[in-house]
């Protein structure tokens, strides 16, 4: 399903993760503290709770003025598994420019959603930064998600160094 408009994507995305039952994964350049991501961070505590596996990677530099330094400590005291993508150093570092832009929600491997909406109020146009925000979004159900759930897994195995059996997702 195609979403025009962030604000869109916004109620169906939280009833989709309200539905997981066995994992959630995020993806994400940009997470900034607000409606549209507290909103998406209550549902994650509560499926921790459930049961459900919450994993988390977002990058530091589009995100570390929006949630504060070493956010994923704080996600980790959730129960939620989170991996800070590409620490900013303030010296001239080769990485520097090897950022993380893709958006990414996988939902027990059979819903996900990408595009290019950030989990931050302005793109669904809680807040004006730059006039009406209008990034899409979209949402797959079924075999398109499993391509998804390989594109997470497999950023996620390469920078901890680990190996998920992946036939489990």
């Amino acid at each position: 399903k195609y979403f025009k408009i962030g604000q869109d994507a916004w109620p169906v995305l939280l009833d989709e993760l309200k539905k997981a039952k066995h994992f959630i994964f995020i993806e994400y350049f940009i997470i900034e503290n607000g409606k549209f991501w507290n909103s998406i961070l209550e549902i994650l505590k509560d499926k921790v709770q459930e049961g459900v596996e919450v994993r988390v990677i977002y990058d530091d530099f589009g995100s570390m003025t929006k949630v504060g330094f070493n956010y994923y400590k704080k996600l980790k005291k959730f129960g939620i598994n989170a991996v800070l993508f590409q620490r900013y150093r303030w010296y001239l570092d080769v990485k520097m420019n090897n950022r993380d832009h893709r958006k990414i929600i996988v939902i027990d491997g059979h819903t996900s959603f990408t595009g290019g909406l950030n989990l931050a109020d302005e793109y669904v146009n809680e807040k004006v930064r730059f006039g009406e925000w209008k990034d899409n979004m979209v949402m797959l159900k079924g075999e398109g998600t499993y391509g998804m759930t390989i594109l997470f897994l497999s950023l996620w195995d390469n920078y901890l160094k680990v190996q998920d059996d992946f036939s489990k997702y």
